[in-house]
């Protein structure tokens, strides 16, 4: 099909060029950058280098990153550490998210202006941009709000954060929890160790930092009992390196729905498994392109950042354009008569869309195909495993003698038994998971692997089942969960 919803880049070019060139003129590492690639300055904004963290920000003496108006700096943030080494990011005054703002957010998505409500921020707090900014733009939000707004911080403390469930559930009608996605698996398991009911059908969430399966968000909707129309659980997107670029919506998380459970209407769209998050971008002063599938950022700040690689697997979508595209398809069903209801009665004229599948520079190199993270993320945490894994792994190559072998260590639920049965099951699922997005890799597994899955010894996979919380009680100390393990 002709996919005029596609783009190649969002917001204005025009802002971009006028922050190239005042990176130029007064960023010192920023002209030294561009001196190692032979330009003086001056060149159309297409010319420029790509830049990123290892080339730019650690290239580079950290006086000589900031913006000419640094004396506005107003707070620094750090990031999360995830890809090897965490970066120090100071924010400036007027790029800050008001808390007026972050109000109309939460008022149009959760009616906290209707329900009392609590919300609890479960994220890594310290210096971590997650924690902090969730944390200190509640409490200034609550601080005005004319109307029950109550807010706790207790970070990263499952058992705190259950105690806080249980206590305060006669006094709110809902809480908001703010969580790092892989973070809940571990909450609810937890609370059933311990015998604790939560109150689910009053639980809200927002969550960040980690892509997750549109099985995860079904599976807690039908334990809360709420329907395809509510407002439940929506994910941001954001990084240390930019602040909070987008968010989902109720319009966002139905088209997600639906192309994650019509594959023939998303193979029609030309948008791979797993189904990406698709957010709506709410910056107005940034620009954004897309160079080898990757996001390019540019956009003045505390660390001024000129076609800036985040890595992060990334497509650009025209709202209008997509929903058009899907509303006027013929591969939709009568299946999907609700959730094409919502998203017929979504407004046009919502922000377009960054559909964000997961970290573009983590993989592991196997048999020559690229294993990308968020591919083993979508295969652990598929929904026909649900009942036996928490979704929580760790993934690493090794070798015995001159043959290569894809050993994962996997967290199984509590009272499942790692016998026979449930490692072929595992087995299977994930060599045809991990085919559906890489191809390369099933037609592999079909010429050559395959020939060795009746000797378990052989196997390409190598499975190690970890008891719950073997992995999961590392969410109280690590911001994010990674899956791939470098030796």
């Amino acid at each position: 099909m002709n996919r005029t919803f596609l783009k190649n880049s969002l917001g204005s070019k025009e802002i971009a060029a006028q922050v190239a060139k005042r990176a130029q003129r007064t960023v010192p590492a920023y002209k030294r950058f561009l001196d190692q690639h032979g330009l003086k300055g001056g060149e159309p904004f297409d010319r420029l280098p790509q830049s990123d963290k290892e080339s730019y920000l650690l290239a580079h003496p950290f006086e000589e990153l900031r913006a000419d108006n640094s004396e506005e700096i107003f707070t620094i943030f750090r990031s999360s550490g995830s890809s090897g080494k965490s970066f120090y990011w100071p924010q400036l005054s007027a790029s800050g998210s008001s808390p007026a703002a972050f109000r109309s957010f939460l008022e149009g998505m959760f009616a906290v202006h209707q329900k009392k409500t609590l919300a609890i921020v479960g994220l890594s707090l310290g210096s971590w941009i997650g924690g902090d900014f969730f944390s200190w733009n509640l409490k200034n939000m609550a601080l005005d709000t004319p109307y029950p707004f109550w807010v706790i911080s207790p970070g990263s403390h499952p058992d705190e954060i259950l105690e806080i469930l249980c206590q305060m559930n006669p006094f709110v009608e809902q809480f908001i929890l703010f969580l790092v996605p892989s973070t809940i698996s571990y909450l609810n398991l937890k609370a059933s160790q311990l015998k604790q009911a939560i109150p689910f059908s009053k639980i809200r969430y927002i969550v960040t930092g980690e892509p997750f399966p549109e099985s995860v968000r079904a599976s807690l909707q039908k334990r809360a009992g709420v329907g395809e129309n509510s407002r439940f659980m929506f994910s941001l997107y954001a990084s240390a390196d930019t602040g909070t670029l987008g968010a989902e919506s109720l319009a966002s998380v139905t088209l997600r729905k639906l192309l994650y459970r019509n594959s023939a209407l998303a193979n029609y769209l030309g948008i791979e498994s797993p189904t990406p998050h698709f957010f709506h971008l709410f910056v107005s002063d940034i620009y954004l392109e897309i160079v080898d599938r990757h996001l390019c950022v540019t956009r003045w700040q505390g660390i001024p950042l000129v076609r800036y690689m985040l890595y992060d697997r990334v497509a650009l979508y025209s709202w209008k354009e997509l929903k058009h595209a899907i509303l006027t398809s013929d591969m939709l069903n009568y299946e999907d008569a609700t959730l094409v209801k919502i998203l017929s009665d979504a407004s046009d004229q919502l922000p377009d869309l960054l559909a964000v599948t997961g970290r573009g520079d983590s993989c592991l190199i196997f048999g020559g195909s690229n294993l990308m993270e968020y591919m083993l993320d979508a295969a652990v945490k598929c929904e026909e495993l649900q009942d036996i894994l928490t979704g929580l792994y760790r993934a690493r190559i090794i070798y015995e003698e001159e043959r290569q072998y894809l050993e994962f260590d996997l967290e199984i639920r509590e009272g499942v038994s790692p016998d026979q049965a449930t490692t072929e099951r595992v087995y299977h699922s994930l060599v045809q998971s991990i085919g559906r997005v890489n191809p390369e890799f099933m037609n592999k597994w079909k010429a050559v692997y395959s020939a060795w899955d009746s000797d378990p010894e052989k196997r390409i996979f190598r499975l190690n089942f970890v008891p719950f919380p073997g992995l999961s009680q590392t969410t109280e100390t690590t911001i994010k969960q990674r899956g791939i393990v470098r030796s």
